[in-house]
């Protein structure tokens, strides 16, 4: 386990992505996403926003949140849903392991926190070893 955060804390990282050009839709969804945080009491220490492909994991903006996780500096990621992080469940989990190996959650507008553990004994057994799993 790398850099177990103790006691989650309530900082904040916004991640927003449109899979084509719309400056509107990507403002509005960083507006929700930053109301949201509100509501729950979350103090918000960045954004990133970014246009891509979900199928694409290699983004920019997406390394950059990882950036943040690996650092220690937040202890929240906050997405509007899951196809915003991608378009590749067994891409998003190993997104959320290796978020969850730093303390870190990944949290959703639309479905709270995700946590695919209960999944994994079924996955395991379907696809094949966990490290197929990984990015």
């Amino acid at each position: 386990m790398k850099n177990r955060i103790k006691q989650q804390g309530n900082r904040v990282w916004i991640y927003c992505r449109v899979a084509h050009p719309d400056d509107m839709a990507l403002k509005f969804q960083q507006e929700q996403m930053a109301e949201y945080a509100r509501k729950q009491g979350w103090e918000v220490v960045g954004i990133t926003a970014e246009q891509g492909s979900g199928l694409d994991f290699n983004r920019k903006g997406l390394k950059e949140v990882m950036e943040v996780v690996k650092a220690g500096r937040v202890d929240i990621v906050l997405a509007k849903s899951v196809c915003r992080i991608g378009r590749d469940m067994c891409r998003i989990m190993a997104c959320v392991d290796e978020m969850d190996e730093y303390g870190v959650k990944l949290m959703t507008a639309d479905n709270g926190e995700l946590n695919f553990k209960p999944l994994r004994a079924v996955i395991y057994c379907r696809v094949g070893p966990e490290e197929q799993l990984r990015l």
